[in-house]
């Protein structure tokens, strides 16, 4: 009789291997980071490496949770980590978490059936591709549409992945702990700008993220945070622990503070929304108001965020008025089918010199309105889907019985979506990551609804 070693009696236990293999792990990506590079990318690199095994694991079996996770966790910091010839880590985890999720569809043979915002988007991003067949500007058509395409082709495949309310819940935990890094990222650039930031300053009222050689643009940061902002907001307000309230309300202090040092007018008038969304569709109405005051005085401590509020109207809310005005002309242009897809700043220096502008913002200017960028692109077909996009998801979240757990994450998803339409009427988020994470993070709920995955509560 052969005997077997003692360790392979023993009940096998995945907590008492965790500790050291991550202690492994880290130990060897510090030393990949130390031998090979100092940049913040190379230091994820080496992460990566080390934790590739595990990484591996995880796609084969919760491709929703990780890779999926990771790009929840980066969008925020889209334009900000690069890697050379390759493009974004967003855009490249991303691609991961497509491909993942994709094989995972195909080894588990389930979908969930796509609904009217599918069908909407599909029709939206149809139109931006065909639109390329007249489009004043050949380059810039093909940038945007390549990055619609991509966007929307991870949309989908997330959109029919059957999500459970583990699912959703690691997926919306990693995009509030996204926000929260995004936060304290710009908390510490804020307050220890770098020499070519300062510069910067010289030109403008507010100093800008650069990391590297990538400049991330300071109302597009701030945009970024309102996703992570509504989920807390509703989380904690929902919570039934003091312990889950204080960190809930520490953490919508840090996203707030940061919003306010970037003292990004649309991201706060966009809050003012949100806020007054939860407190119409939410019981916890007292809590609601008592976090908007505080938030409300937060906010307003940073005396640059109260200037531009109140110089706005003399600027003509930062040269906007100027750019709308000859945005409309070009507008009335080619109001049917539009210009073509990436030809705004074309259509707009067409009709530059034929339009009064008050507050004169030169050449070749972006939209800083989706409903306009995207009407002088697309006529008055694409406006009508990119709006059918929006209203079809955010009736796909609809949930009337507030006995459920989802019901809070479909208020929270709402908010979410109504904040980021409002900043969309300062500036464009037609092709940000962060619009379409919302996109699929309503489609996440509606595919937890369709597999009636509502029984285990949301909080524990």
């Amino acid at each position: 009789m052969i005997a077997k070693p003692a360790f392979l009696n023993a009940p096998f236990s995945a907590a008492r291997i965790a500790l050291p293999v991550a202690v492994a792990a880290f130990g060897f990506s510090i030393a990949l980071y130390v031998a090979v590079t100092n940049y913040p990318v190379g230091l994820l690199a080496a992460f990566g490496i080390a934790l590739a095994p595990a990484m591996i694991a995880a796609a084969w079996k919760y491709p929703l949770i990780f890779p999926y996770g990771a790009y929840a966790i980066l969008v925020p910091f889209d334009l900000l980590l690069s890697v050379p010839q390759l493009g974004t880590l967003a855009r490249l985890s991303g691609a991961a978490a497509g491909a993942a999720l994709l094989f995972w569809l195909l080894r588990n043979r389930t979908i969930v059936m796509p609904g009217a915002a599918m069908a909407a988007c599909a029709a939206f991003v149809g139109w931006s591709l065909f639109s390329q067949l007249w489009s004043l500007n050949p380059p810039a058509a093909a940038h945007e549409c390549g990055t619609l395409l991509q966007l929307a082709l991870l949309y989908a495949i997330v959109a029919i992945v059957p999500a459970t309310m583990r699912d959703v819940r690691a997926v919306f935990i990693a995009v509030v702990a996204g926000g929260l890094l995004a936060a304290a990222f710009g908390i510490h650039e804020f307050a220890h700008p770098t020499i070519k930031q300062q510069l910067l300053t010289e030109i403008s009222d507010r100093i800008p993220l650069v990391l590297g050689e990538q400049r991330l643009d300071i109302n597009q940061f701030a945009d970024s945070l309102l996703l992570p902002l509504a989920l807390v907001l509703v989380a904690t307000v929902q919570a039934t622990r003091l312990s889950l309230r204080i960190a809930g309300f520490a953490a919508i202090v840090v996203l707030v503070y940061a919003m306010s040092l970037a003292a990004s007018r649309e991201a706060f008038v966009a809050v003012g929304a949100m806020l007054a969304y939860f407190v119409i569709s939410l019981k916890e109405r007292r809590q609601i108001g008592l976090i908007a005051a505080a938030l409300a005085s937060l906010a307003l401590a940073n005396h640059n965020l109260w200037n531009r509020f109140v110089s706005a109207s003399a600027s003509g809310g930062s040269g906007r008025l100027g750019i709308w005005s000859a945005g409309l002309a070009a507008f009335r242009q080619h109001w049917l089918i539009g210009a073509g897809s990436g030809s705004f700043a074309t259509a707009y220096d067409s009709v530059y010199l034929k339009v009064f502008q008050l507050y004169d913002m030169g050449w070749s200017r972006a939209a800083h309105n989706m409903l306009l960028q995207n009407g002088v692109e697309y006529g008055i077909v694409g406006l009508a889907l990119l709006v059918a996009v929006v209203v079809f998801t955010w009736r796909s979240v609809s949930l009337t019985d507030r006995s459920t757990p989802l019901f809070g994450m479909a208020v929270a998803m709402r908010g979410a979506i109504l904040a980021l339409c409002i900043a969309g009427l300062f500036v464009d988020l037609t092709t940000t990551k962060v619009f379409w994470l919302a996109l699929m993070l309503a489609a996440l709920l509606r595919s937890c609804f369709a597999t009636a995955q509502a029984a285990e509560p949301v909080l524990p």
